[in-house]
């Protein structure tokens, strides 16, 4: 298989839709070129692995939002590429609380 015809695939239709909405997030908050480029390459990498999840993102937040079935593939790239760098820093974060709190818990359960 060609590169080409890679890109006719859902994978590549997903992919091209979440680099397409990552450089409509980078358009949008300009901050630079460094820091353009990293929100760029993260949101097109959740896009092409987290592009299923936008379909049902949009239906939760917008549930009179009806997404035609033969554009869901598209829809869900687009849309986790403008949000993915979002939920990608939300999740870091998390993980960072967490893991401060789990530091906190073994300080106090050690007595220091």
């Amino acid at each position: 298989m060609t590169f080409w015809e890679w890109l006719d695939t859902a994978r590549g239709e997903m992919a091209i839709a979440g680099i397409a909405g990552s450089a409509v997030a980078v358009i949008m908050e300009w901050e630079g070129w460094i820091s353009s480029s990293r929100r760029f390459f993260v949101g097109a990498v959740s896009a092409f692995f987290l592009g299923p999840v936008g379909v049902p993102l949009v239906s939760w937040l917008f549930p009179k939002i009806n997404v035609p079935v033969d554009h869901a593939v598209s829809v869900g790239g687009f849309v986790m590429g403008i949000c993915g760098i979002v939920i990608i820093e939300t999740l870091l974060t998390v993980l960072r609380i967490k893991k401060a709190t789990m530091e906190v818990r073994s300080d106090i359960s050690r007595g220091d």
